[in-house]
């Protein structure tokens, strides 16, 4: 190409890039030496993604490249899904009967990092592995190093815990596993129909349990339930969610539940969760692990299942007015269990 620049970025992994200046645009031409398409019939082809460069392409000056890189680690925070996280850890925290600051600080970072670790590797993979994406400002190699150095964060978090007293010891073993399920997220558990849709209400309930443990060195029955009965209203939502985004899984193969049962079965499944919700509240309730007062709560799931059930509505507005719900479903949990708290 007459008057066309051309550079090689190699990033490591069997990720090089031709960066191409054609026309006065600057494209991107990334090139794997592994395949990108399973069902590709020779085992070691090149897989070629071109894209114009302009969130890829680094800026020759020292400054440009720091602000470059701010912004991507900025992208990969998404507060969307790593706020819920960190506060499910201090709604476990304030569910003891005393609170200390220290541990609730260090299993809300540890949990925060956990989050992130999973946004990063899902940045890596959705964009220079499958091709999903049409930008990510973070080079892989900028993304290896801010996954490893927010795994090292979440570590010292954890080991901050597990030094305070033996008792956190309950606290360390249920936050490692949000560190571990932030590394499989991509390319492993985001493409199954079960451990793609609980992943994430798994590790929501987690950091609740977690954050609960590090205030009294134990989890109680009464925790234990409320986790049971937050966890399929979760699950319940992410299918919803699942349905919003089943063109897209089913163009890139992903085996969600919309994908694997189609839209409107997986609809009647997300319900199915919601209420199961309302029958486990009312299991623990009859078991004596929540009290009679708690009841008050199953209010809010029962109502929005059967609003779903009942109702002409948008997979996407069912999906909010379900957020909403899920909060609403927490305070009024919270409140019932501890009727005193701000007293």
């Amino acid at each position: 190409m007459g008057g066309d620049t051309e550079d090689i970025n190699d990033y490591g992994d069997g990720i090089r890039c031709r960066s191409v200046l054609a026309s006065g645009q600057r494209f991107e031409i990334q090139t794997r030496s592994d395949p990108c398409d399973p069902a590709a019939p020779a085992p070691n082809h090149d897989c070629y993604y071109a894209r114009p460069a302009t969130a890829t392409v680094h800026d020759r000056s020292l400054l440009g490249r720091h602000t470059a890189t701010v912004r991507g680690l900025w992208k990969h925070v998404q507060p969307i899904f790593l706020l819920p996280g960190a506060a499910m850890s201090v709604f476990g925290a304030l569910l003891a009967a005393e609170f200390s600051v220290g541990p609730a600080i260090g299993h809300v970072l540890a949990v925060s990092l956990a989050v992130y670790v999973a946004h990063l590797k899902d940045g890596y993979v959705d964009y220079y592995v499958r091709g999903e994406d049409e930008t990510n400002p973070l080079s892989p190699r900028a993304l290896r190093l801010a996954i490893g150095l927010a795994t090292a964060g979440a570590t010292a978090c954890i080991g901050f815990l597990w030094l305070r007293a033996a008792a956190e010891l309950v606290a360390v073993v249920l936050t490692v596993p949000l560190v571990v399920l932030g590394h499989l997220h991509a390319p492993s558990l985001d493409t199954g129909p079960v451990t793609g849709t609980a992943d994430y209400p798994l590790g929501i309930v987690l950091a609740m349990l977690g954050g609960y443990a590090a205030q009294t060195g134990t989890v109680s029955a009464a925790v234990i339930a409320v986790c049971l009965a937050l966890f399929p209203l979760l699950v319940g939502t992410n299918v919803l969610l699942d349905i919003v985004d089943y063109r897209h899984d089913r163009r890139l193969s992903k085996r969600t539940i919309p994908v694997a049962l189609g839209p409107s079965r997986a609809r009647f499944v997300a319900i199915g969760f919601i209420f199961a919700s309302v029958g486990l509240l009312g299991v623990a309730i009859a078991l004596g692990a929540l009290s009679q007062r708690v009841a008050v709560a199953g209010i809010v799931p029962a109502c929005a299942g059967t609003w779903c059930l009942t109702g002409r509505y948008s997979a996407d507005r069912a999906v909010r007015v379900l957020i909403g719900a899920t909060y609403a479903f927490a305070g009024v949990l919270f409140l019932a269990i501890q009727p005193d708290f701000f007293i």
